[in-house]
């Protein structure tokens, strides 16, 4: 698979969806590629702010 970004005139969507639906072609826009991302996170970050703090310190300081 190849991913594409096209910009379609919004009086041309329903032409090119027909064209992607004949095609057997996937199609979703800017927001629902961006939702799909923002909903693919963890919601719990693997560090905390105050552990990077002390990782940085530890390289930064460490003699």
């Amino acid at each position: 698979m190849q991913g594409v970004y096209v910009n379609v005139p919004s009086a041309d969507w329903s032409l090119f969806r027909e064209l992607i639906r004949k095609f057997g072609w996937q199609a979703e826009t800017r927001e629902q590629l961006l939702n799909r991302f923002a909903n693919s996170r963890p919601t719990t970050p693997a560090l905390t702010e105050e552990e990077i703090m002390d990782e940085i310190k530890a390289v930064r300081y460490a003699k």
